[in-house]
Protein backbone atom coordinates (compact mmCIF):
# COMPACT_ATOMS: atom_id res chain seq x y z
CA UNK A 1 0.00 0.00 0.00
CA UNK A 2 1.54 3.41 -0.83
CA UNK A 3 0.82 6.28 0.41
CA UNK A 4 1.07 9.82 -1.89
CA UNK A 5 2.15 12.76 -0.07
CA UNK A 6 1.10 16.13 -1.07
CA UNK A 7 3.64 17.45 -3.88
CA UNK A 8 6.35 20.17 -2.32
CA UNK A 9 4.79 23.65 -2.82
CA UNK A 10 7.92 26.33 -3.06
CA UNK A 11 6.73 30.28 -2.97
CA UNK A 12 9.47 32.98 -3.81
CA UNK A 13 8.90 36.11 -5.04
CA UNK A 14 7.19 37.12 -8.17
CA UNK A 15 9.74 38.13 -11.11
CA UNK A 16 8.29 40.38 -13.64
CA UNK A 17 7.80 37.37 -16.38
CA UNK A 18 6.06 35.89 -14.25
CA UNK A 19 3.08 38.55 -15.18
CA UNK A 20 1.34 37.20 -18.18
CA UNK A 21 1.17 33.63 -16.05
CA UNK A 22 -0.16 35.52 -13.37
CA UNK A 23 -3.08 37.23 -15.45
CA UNK A 24 -3.72 33.79 -16.93
CA UNK A 25 -3.76 31.95 -13.53
CA UNK A 26 -6.25 34.79 -12.02
CA UNK A 27 -8.46 34.75 -15.20
CA UNK A 28 -9.20 31.09 -14.88
CA UNK A 29 -9.50 31.33 -11.29
CA UNK A 30 -12.04 33.85 -11.52
CA UNK A 31 -14.26 31.47 -14.28
CA UNK A 32 -14.10 28.41 -12.73
CA UNK A 33 -14.34 28.95 -8.76
CA UNK A 34 -16.05 32.25 -8.41
CA UNK A 35 -18.76 30.91 -11.08
CA UNK A 36 -21.15 29.35 -8.34
CA UNK A 37 -21.02 32.72 -6.20
CA UNK A 38 -21.46 35.94 -9.05
CA UNK A 39 -23.81 36.69 -11.85
CA UNK A 40 -22.57 36.04 -15.47
CA UNK A 41 -22.33 40.01 -15.58
CA UNK A 42 -20.41 40.46 -12.47
CA UNK A 43 -17.98 37.38 -13.56
CA UNK A 44 -17.45 39.21 -16.61
CA UNK A 45 -16.93 42.60 -15.13
CA UNK A 46 -14.07 40.68 -12.71
CA UNK A 47 -12.64 39.26 -15.77
CA UNK A 48 -12.33 42.12 -17.13
CA UNK A 49 -10.84 44.31 -14.39
CA UNK A 50 -8.29 41.54 -14.10
CA UNK A 51 -6.92 41.03 -17.37
CA UNK A 52 -4.47 43.32 -17.84
CA UNK A 53 -0.59 42.71 -16.24
CA UNK A 54 -0.43 44.00 -12.37
CA UNK A 55 0.99 47.43 -11.88
CA UNK A 56 0.13 47.90 -8.36
CA UNK A 57 2.78 48.85 -5.82
CA UNK A 58 2.49 45.59 -4.53
CA UNK A 59 4.99 42.48 -2.72
CA UNK A 60 4.11 39.73 -4.96
CA UNK A 61 4.58 36.17 -4.50
CA UNK A 62 3.99 33.20 -6.39
CA UNK A 63 3.88 29.09 -5.39
CA UNK A 64 4.91 26.91 -7.65
CA UNK A 65 4.80 22.93 -7.22
CA UNK A 66 7.59 21.20 -9.60
CA UNK A 67 8.60 24.58 -11.45
CA UNK A 68 4.87 25.16 -12.09
CA UNK A 69 3.06 28.29 -10.87
CA UNK A 70 0.32 27.36 -9.21
CA UNK A 71 -0.86 30.43 -7.17
CA UNK A 72 -0.18 33.97 -5.83
CA UNK A 73 -0.99 36.54 -3.51
CA UNK A 74 -0.04 40.59 -3.72
CA UNK A 75 0.52 42.63 -0.53
CA UNK A 76 -0.22 45.66 -0.74
CA UNK A 77 3.26 48.19 -0.53
CA UNK A 78 0.76 51.35 0.59
CA UNK A 79 -1.92 49.94 2.87
CA UNK A 80 -1.93 47.14 5.17
CA UNK A 81 -4.33 45.31 2.53
CA UNK A 82 -4.00 41.68 0.51
CA UNK A 83 -4.70 42.58 -2.91
CA UNK A 84 -4.51 39.05 -4.56
CA UNK A 85 -4.49 35.85 -3.44
CA UNK A 86 -5.55 33.41 -6.75
CA UNK A 87 -5.16 29.47 -6.91
CA UNK A 88 -4.77 27.70 -10.25
CA UNK A 89 -8.66 25.80 -10.26
CA UNK A 90 -7.06 22.40 -10.79
CA UNK A 91 -4.82 22.56 -7.03
CA UNK A 92 -7.31 24.25 -5.21
CA UNK A 93 -7.92 23.41 -2.23
CA UNK A 94 -4.55 21.60 -1.44
CA UNK A 95 -3.07 23.97 0.96
CA UNK A 96 -1.61 26.48 -1.39
CA UNK A 97 -3.80 29.20 -0.47
CA UNK A 98 -2.94 29.03 3.19
CA UNK A 99 0.49 28.81 2.54
CA UNK A 100 0.14 31.96 0.23
CA UNK A 101 -1.55 33.65 2.91
CA UNK A 102 0.94 32.41 5.61
CA UNK A 103 3.99 34.28 3.47
CA UNK A 104 1.42 37.44 2.85
CA UNK A 105 1.04 38.35 7.06
CA UNK A 106 5.19 37.36 7.61
CA UNK A 107 5.79 39.51 4.87
CA UNK A 108 3.16 42.23 6.93
CA UNK A 109 4.51 41.70 10.23
CA UNK A 110 7.99 42.40 9.07
CA UNK A 111 6.68 45.74 7.57
CA UNK A 112 4.89 46.47 11.18
CA UNK A 113 1.32 46.08 9.88
CA UNK A 114 -0.64 45.03 12.91
CA UNK A 115 -3.88 44.68 11.29
CA UNK A 116 -4.35 43.51 7.69
CA UNK A 117 -7.07 43.51 5.35
CA UNK A 118 -8.66 42.03 2.50
CA UNK A 119 -11.47 42.80 0.44
CA UNK A 120 -13.18 39.10 0.01
CA UNK A 121 -14.57 37.86 -3.15
CA UNK A 122 -17.88 35.91 -2.08
CA UNK A 123 -16.07 32.62 -3.20
CA UNK A 124 -13.24 33.45 -0.55
CA UNK A 125 -14.84 34.57 2.23
CA UNK A 126 -15.40 31.10 4.35
CA UNK A 127 -11.36 30.10 2.95
CA UNK A 128 -10.55 33.88 4.93
CA UNK A 129 -12.92 32.93 7.83
CA UNK A 130 -10.93 29.41 8.41
CA UNK A 131 -8.13 31.48 9.10
CA UNK A 132 -9.06 34.39 11.66
CA UNK A 133 -10.05 36.52 9.49
CA UNK A 134 -13.22 38.30 11.07
CA UNK A 135 -15.69 40.12 8.84
CA UNK A 136 -16.59 43.93 8.95
CA UNK A 137 -18.65 44.82 6.63
CA UNK A 138 -20.56 43.27 3.24
CA UNK A 139 -19.51 45.89 0.39
CA UNK A 140 -19.43 46.30 -3.57
CA UNK A 141 -16.68 47.31 -5.52
CA UNK A 142 -17.89 48.88 -9.07
CA UNK A 143 -16.08 47.20 -12.41
CA UNK A 144 -17.30 47.72 -15.93
CA UNK A 145 -19.91 50.27 -14.10
CA UNK A 146 -21.53 47.27 -12.16
CA UNK A 147 -21.38 46.78 -8.57
CA UNK A 148 -19.83 43.58 -7.48
CA UNK A 149 -20.08 42.14 -4.22
CA UNK A 150 -17.41 42.10 -1.91
CA UNK A 151 -16.99 41.29 2.05
CA UNK A 152 -14.56 43.37 4.07
CA UNK A 153 -12.29 41.73 6.33
CA UNK A 154 -9.71 42.27 9.27
CA UNK A 155 -7.29 39.60 11.06
CA UNK A 156 -5.06 41.65 13.88
CA UNK A 157 -1.99 40.25 13.48
CA UNK A 158 -0.41 41.50 16.39
CA UNK A 159 -2.84 43.08 19.26
CA UNK A 160 -2.58 46.04 21.21
CA UNK A 161 -0.62 45.60 24.54
CA UNK A 162 -2.63 46.73 27.34
CA UNK A 163 -0.55 50.22 27.87
CA UNK A 164 -1.55 50.95 24.08
CA UNK A 165 -5.42 50.12 25.24
CA UNK A 166 -5.09 52.60 28.31
CA UNK A 167 -3.53 55.11 26.08
CA UNK A 168 -6.32 54.86 23.72
CA UNK A 169 -8.68 55.40 26.59
CA UNK A 170 -6.80 57.89 27.98
CA UNK A 171 -6.70 60.05 24.62
CA UNK A 172 -10.81 59.02 23.74
CA UNK A 173 -11.64 60.49 27.22
CA UNK A 174 -9.55 63.35 26.79
CA UNK A 175 -10.73 64.33 22.98
CA UNK A 176 -14.61 63.93 24.84
CA UNK A 177 -13.77 66.10 27.77
CA UNK A 178 -12.85 68.69 25.27
CA UNK A 179 -15.88 68.22 23.34
CA UNK A 180 -17.78 68.60 25.78
CA UNK A 181 -15.89 72.34 27.38
CA UNK A 182 -16.52 73.61 23.54
CA UNK A 183 -19.90 72.75 24.02
CA UNK A 184 -20.63 73.62 27.49
CA UNK A 185 -18.21 76.90 27.92
CA UNK A 186 -20.06 78.79 25.62
CA UNK A 187 -23.58 78.07 26.58
CA UNK A 188 -22.32 79.43 30.78
CA UNK A 189 -20.60 82.57 29.66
Amino acid sequence: MSSSLPPAIAIRLARSDDMPHLVRLQLDSIQTLCAKDYTPEQLEALIDSKANIRVWQEQIFVAEIAGQIVGFGALALCQPSINALFVDPNFARQGIGQQLLATLEKAALERNIRCLWVSASLTGVPFYQAQKYETVCRDSVWLSLRPVPVMTMKKVLIPPTQSEIIWTWIWYSLLILFVICAIVLPLIS
